[in-house]
This record gives structure tokens, C-alpha cells and sequence, in this order.
């Protein structure tokens, strides 16, 4: 495995999570327990100091692999229920499903939100927008870590456009399964799902054939029929199969291994015959279309490790193609529209960036770090439609093709007092030319604009185990393609939205607070984000402005507590958000929600046992032209299985959790359609 360097490897300057302990953390002797210390607070990875979350100034969570095995998701969506700030909007359908973060990423029609949301994977920045589609089509079992950064603190590092945050997802490596000497390894996974009787079959293969090189071989096949809620009435267009794939290639070499290439290629996708048009909520007026989307990721890294304080380099070439053709859309409507046209979209990126961290002074004295870094992309839209007489050269116009070119620098340090002080200042720079395709009937020039990020992080080491923080950051949101250039609403004059965050917070990390050898973790978080220069428009023919001003604040807090045999783990939020322009309440502001996970482990016989309730308050607090979202609370059960035997069951696992215990009908605020129905799921995996 990939050895971190003596900065880590580069997430954000602050990022992990309060993640539960699992069974396998615990060495296990002829049957006996003996743990080797309960790991609640884990390691944060950053362009700096590797540190704990409790040492981290910003508020940030981590879906790590024990939470994926015991969540069994269809997507990546089903992960959030656990995390503060953060919500799966849209649908439960697979095309279906967007992100919002501290209230940003309301609209479930044209993915606008998306835009102040930067999502990535394992380190390539993914981007798609289409009208009642979804922002994200990939598959949970290719990852092992997914990662939300929440605020635009996150900019320094991944982006201008990041005024709510940043999701990252990192994929399965070759040496999360290959243990000592081990040559070659490789693992099955079969799921079977009630609610929609779907099924996941899954195989991964990895090998180290010589010392210094990895590859990591994964396939899965995912299918689902129609899923039910719990009135027992089926979502229409929520079936599916999806293939995906991920290969790994990595290769170290050099007198001492400082060198290191990392290659990945990774491909999803789906293909449906008369399946429902509109995927981010339910209406048959869309009527049926048949539709192929398809997802491609592939990553070039090299990395450059001496025993050099001054050099821990990195370099990065990415690609990133999605893809979606629609065929024989019905039209029951029988409105002419580019809408209804066989049509092709598209988003395809390539993106490089070359990074470098220094490394001054010492541990005993003033230790510092400084990350330094530059990026250069280019993004292709394509939206282009069969030629019809309200269109004779094919151009849709609220789908407008063209190129948006990007170029930025950057610059972070951490500087560590040796009084328990930690600063961490940032600058981004970046440039942005937009430019229309060929097909444009209405836009034919240029735009260029420019953004700036400044943010400054502060820590405090009260005592050993409490901690305050604050944090300032300011960052501009620059227009993209569709504001400037829709044929209905684009606007050549549009200024960047910018963002004024404030976060302030505490953390609580120890152990034996209760009882001998336990550990709990807590972490309470209030923010303010105040938003100028909001890109919006009135309906989606009238012109893009900026007109908005926008107040959002709230409270996050995430806390854990594990002895060993028992566990439990809370995340609760409440967010509240007007546009001050109006005085009316924001509409994208997600419902007062709360979290609680419970559990027992039998060490002895490698079983776990659990419960999660998810509470979530009525949201009353809208404009008068929306309509409130009762509150509701489900409950899921979890256990599992995993063997302490050193013979042919080590390793294998299985899983059983129903979901939504008691059937109840809900629909969580943000989403267009009612949550799932009751559903069992059976897990099995076995390693060879």
C-alpha cells in the first residue's frame, strides 16, 4: 500500500469522521477477547499534520468501509441519513438522486445547486446537469471512503465552486485486501434486496505478483425492480441494472520506493426500454423514453516521497466522461419540444494539477506546512437534439453546448505552536473563459470572469481533551455555461455569487469517561454563511440575475461512544435559511433532523447487533406557496457475522438489516416521492 508521506495525502487540511469502532479491530487469541484499544476518534489525513477529527477546525464526516458494509446501499444517497448538514434530494431512483449540503441543492429539476456542490473521485472533479435527471450515477461498492467537507472552507483546495462543500469519494485499493505476503486474494459478494427483489453479485481481485506492484480487478452487477413505500404503491421508474467496473494499477519504484505511479479506470452504466422520463420526481405527463447513461472515470497519478522535508510532490491527470442518450420519448403532452427529440448529453472533463507540500521546523519548536499547488481544466457540454422545424440545427436550448476552460493556483499552510495552537490560512485564484458551441442560435461571444478564495482556520487545545475552533472563509461562485448561455435565460453580464462563511465549534475527545477503557468523541459545530450576488431566475424562460441575498446558519453535532462491547453514535442537524432580499424562508432548507445508532458486539462469536432511528421535525418553515413536509421517524434493525476462525471462514461475512422496520409511509423534505417501504436485505461475502 501507498505509504503517506510526511504531509499526508491531500483532502483538505481537515477531514474524517466520528466512525464506530468495528469487531475487526479487535486482535481475538484462542477465543478470547483482547482488545487492542478502541479507535473512535480516527486519523485525519491531511496537507499538513495527519491529526484527529477532534483536531480538525471545520466541520467534516466520513462514510468509512465498516459504515458501507453494514448500510448495504443501493446508492450513494442511502449513506446521509447518518451525517449532519447532509441529504440525498430528488428520488430513490438511480437516475434520480442529487446532494445538498447546509441548504444548498433545493432544485430537483434543472440540478442548479449542483453548481455550488463539488463532488469528486478519488481526487477527478465530477459535474453533471440535465432537467429531471440526476447529478451522480455510479455505484456504492466500488468505495471504501466517501467524505463530506461541509462549508466553503473546502475551496482553498477543490474549488471556487464549493459554497456549500465538497463531497470526495476514494475507491477500493488492492492492499485493503491483500494481508503480510499475500501474492493474490480476491472476494465475492452476493445482496439480495426485498423491496424491489433486487440483487447485487460483485467480485473483486487483487494481486501484488512482485513486491512493488498492486492491481486491484472489480465487477459488479446491480438489479432492481420497481421499489414500494411503505403504503405499499410502487415508484415508478425506480427499476434498473447497472453494470460497473473498477481496474487499479499501482507501480512503486526508486532506491527507497519514492516514487509512485497510480493508475485507475472506472465505468458505470445502465440502459432502459420505456422507461419514465422524469426521474427527480413522479409525473407521467413526461411520459417514457428509452434511455442509456453511461459514467467513465480514469486517473493518472504520480506521486514523489524523498526523505526531503521540502519535496512530498504530486502530480494528477484526470478524465471524466458522462454520458446520456435518449431515444422514442413519447410526448403525451404533444407539445413540440427539443425536450421530446432524440437527444444526446453530455459532460466531459480533463483535468490536471500538480501539487507539492514543504515542510519547515520541528515538533519541539513551531512545525509548519505549506501546500502548494495548480490546476488547469476543460469541460465540453453537449446538448444536442435531432433537427427538428422549432429547431433545424438541433440546439436545445435550456441544454447549451459549449466549453467552460478553468485555471487556478492555490496556496495552504498549517503552522503548530507547541501550545496547542494550530493556524491554517489559504488563498485560491482562479479563471474561468466560457464559451458557446456551434450550435448556439441565441449567444456566439465569449465570457470571462475571476474568483478569489481567502479562508483562516483556528484551533485551540483547551485541555487533552476538549478543543475550540473557528473559521472564516470567503469564496465566489463563478456563472457556468447555462446561466450565460440558455437560449431562454442565459445572460452574458451575470457576476459571481459569493459566499462569507463563519464556523465556530468544540470538540470533546477522551477516554474511560464511564467505565475502564471506553473512548467517546463529540463535536458541535455552528456556522453562519451569509450569499451575495445569487444567480437566479423567475421561471425557466425569463433571464438569469443576480438579485439574491442569502442568510443560512445553523448547528451540527456529531458524538460516539464505544466501550468495546457496546456502541452508540449520534448526528443531528438544524439549519434555518431566508433570502433577505424577500424576508421569505429559503426553499431548499432540509428538515430539523436527528440520528441515533445503538449496538452491541459478541467479540466471542464475531456478532453485532444494532438499531438506527431517524427522526426528522415537520418543515413548516417555507414561503407560502409551498407545501409543509410532515415530520416522521423510521427505525432500521442491523446484525452481522464475521468469524473469528483462522481456517476457511476467515473473512467471510454476513449481513441481514430490515430497513424501515415498521412500514411507515414518509417522505423526507427535498425529495419529490415517499421513502421505501419495509425492506430486508441479505448480504454474503467470502474471500478466496
Amino acid at each position: 500500500m501507498f505509504r503517506l508521506g510526511k504531509a499526508g495525502v491531500r483532502l483538505l487540511g481537515t477531514a474524517s469522521v466520528l466512525a464506530v469502532i468495528s469487531a475487526s479491530a479487535y486482535a481475538q487469541s484462542d477465543g478470547e477477547e483482547s482488545p487492542e484499544g478502541i479507535v473512535l476518534d480516527t486519523i485525519v489525513i491531511s496537507a499538513g499534520q495527519e491529526k484527529v477529527q477532534s483536531d480538525t477546525p471545520q466541520s467534516v464526516s466520513v462514510v468509512t468501509q465498516e459504515d458501507l458494509d453494514r448500510e448495504q446501499p443501493t446508492t450513494v444517497g442511502d449513506l446521509f441519513e447518518d451525517l449532519p448538514g447532509v441529504t440525498a434530494t430528488g428520488t430513490e431512483r438511480v437516475l434520480g438522486e442529487r446532494f445538498n449540503i447546509r441548504g444548498f441543492g433545493g432544485d430537483s429539476f434543472d440540478g442548479g445547486d449542483e453548481r455550488r456542490i463539488v463532488i469528486q473521485v478519488d481526487g477527478a472533479t465530477k459535474f453533471y446537469q440535465q432537467y429531471r435527471l440526476g447529478a451522480l450515477f455510479t455505484d456504492p461498492e466500488l468505495y471504501k471512503r466517501i467524505e463530506v467537507l461541509r462549508g466553503p472552507a473546502s475551496s482553498t483546495l477543490y474549488g471556487s465552486g464549493a459554497l456549500a462543500g465538497v463531497i470526495t469519494l476514494e475507491t477500493k485499493d488492492a492492499s485493503d485486501f491483500l494481508e503480510g505476503e499475500d501474492r493474490f486474494a480476491g472476494r465475492l459478494k452476493l445482496e439480495g434486496s426485498s423491496n424491489g427483489a433486487g440483487y447485487l453479485v460483485g467480485g473483486i481481485f487483487a494481486a501484488r505478483p512482485v513486491e512493488n506492484i498492486e492491481l486491484l480487478a472489480a465487477l459488479n452487477y446491480r438489479r432492481y425492480g420497481s421499489i414500494e413505500d411503505g403504503a405499499g404503491a410502487e415508484l415508478a421508474g425506480s427499476s434498473f441494472d447497472a453494470p460497473s467496473g473498477l481496474i487499479k494499477l499501482g507501480i512503486d519504484f526508486g532506491s527507497d520506493n519514492e516514487h509512485r505511479i497510480e493508475a485507475s479506470y472506472q465505468h458505470w452504466t445502465t440502459e432502459e426500454s420505456g422507461g419514465e422520463y422524469e426521474q427527480t420526481s413522479t409525473s407521467a405527463a413526461f411520459g417514457d423514453v428509452d434511455r442509456e447513461v453511461t459514467d467513465q472515470t480514469a486517473i493518472l497519478n504520480y506521486y514523489y516521497q524523498p526523505d526531503n522535508d521540502l519535496i512530498d510532490f504530486e502530480a494528477t491527470v484526470s478524465y471524466s466522461n458522462t454520458e446520456v442518450s435518449q431515444r422514442n420519448a413519447t410526448n403525451p403532452l404533444g407539445i413540440p419540444s427539443t425536450l421530446f427529440q432524440d437527444s444526446d448529453y453530455a459532460y466531459e472533463t480533463w483535468q490536471g494539477r500538480i501539487e507539492n507540500t514543504f515542510t519547515f521546523g520541528s515538533e519541539d519548536d513551531i512545525l509548519a506546512f505549506l501546500t502548494v499547488g495548480a490546476q488547469v481544466s476543460e469541460q465540453t457540454r453537449v446538448g444536442e437534439a435531432a433537427p427538428f422545424f422549432l429547431s433545424p440545427n438541433g440546439f436545445i436550448a435550456f441544454q447549451p453546448g459549449g466549453t467552460d476552460f478553468k485555471i487556478a493556483g492555490y496556496a495552504q499552510a498549517e503552522v503548530l505552536f507547541p501550545f496547542g495552537l494550530t493556524l491554517i490560512p489559504g488563498l485560491r485564484y482562479e479563471y474561468s473563459e466560457l464559451e458557446p458551441d456551434g450550435l448556439n442560435t441565441s449567444f456566439s461571444q465569449s465570457v470571462s470572469n475571476t474568483a478569489i478564495s481567502p479562508k483562516l482556520a483556528v484551533l485551540q487545545e483547551i485541555t487533552d481533551e476538549i478543543n475550540i475552533f473557528a473559521s472564516v472563509a470567503y469564496t465566489e461562485r463563478l456563472p457556468v455555461l447555462d446561466e450565460v448561455f440558455d437560449g431562454n435565460s442565459g445572460n452574458l453580464l451575470l457576476e459571481p455569487e459569493s459566499a462569507l462563511n463563519f464556523d465556530v465549534g468544540v470538540s470533546y475527545s477522551s477516554e474511560s469517561v464511564i467505565v475502564d477503557g471506553d473512548a467517546l468523541v463529540a463535536k458541535l459545530t455552528f456556522f453562519r454563511n451569509d450569499v451575495e450576488n445569487l444567480i437566479d431566475r423567475a421561471t425557466q424562460a425569463d433571464p438569469y440575475f443576480n438579485v439574491n441575498q442569502a442568510l443560512i446558519q445553523g448547528v451540527e453535532f456529531e458524538a460516539g461512544y464505544d466501550t468495546g462491547e457496546y456502541f452508540a453514535r449520534v448526528a443531528a442537524t438544524a439549519i434555518r435559511g431566508e433570502n433577505e432580499t424577500t424576508g421569505t424562508p429559503l426553499t431548499s432548507i432540509p428538515a430539523d433532523q436527528v440520528s441515533v445508532t445503538v449496538g452491541r458486539r459478541f467479540l466471542q462469536d464475531g456478532i453485532t447487533i444494532g438499531a438506527r432511528g431517524v427522526f426528522a421535525r415537520t418543515q413548516d418553515d417555507l414561503p407560502v406557496t409551498s407545501q409543509d413536509t410532515p415530520g416522521y421517524g423510521i427505525m432500521d434493525l442491523f446484525a452481522s457475522w464475521e468469524p473469528n476462525e483462522t481456517g476457511p471462514l476467515k473473512g467471510t461475512q454476513v449481513r441481514l438489516s430490515i430497513g424501515n422496520v415498521f412500514d411507515k409511509t414518509y417522505q423526507p423534505h427535498l425529495s419529490n416521492d415517499n421513502g421505501r417501504g419495509r425492506t430486508f436485505r441479505l448480504t454474503f461475502v467470502q474471500p478466496f
